[in-house]
């Protein structure tokens, strides 16, 4: 499914918005609703689709363990600080 805007094309793919900042050289992936927040800059709208699909086989994975992506996050951003 794709939307046309003045700035550019969204492409919604599974839930996520893949925005193209510059076509087939910059791409912002956004979260799921409700947050909507900027998660990643691609080179490409397949590269952005792949992305989307390994964030989605970590959450399934993470599901079962109560852990949620951010909290794995936020560890990550602790240890690389430190």
């Amino acid at each position: 499914m794709l939307a046309t805007t003045a700035q550019g094309t969204n492409i919604y793919y599974r839930g996520y918005v893949i925005h193209e900042d510059i076509r087939a050289i910059c791409y912002t992936i956004y979260d799921r609703r409700p947050a909507r927040q900027e998660l990643m800059t691609v080179g490409n709208s397949r590269a952005a689709m792949r992305w989307v699909d390994a964030r989605i086989n970590i959450e399934a994975r993470l599901e079962d363990t109560g852990v949620s992506v951010a909290e794995i996050l936020s560890l990550a951003r602790a240890v690389a600080v430190a």
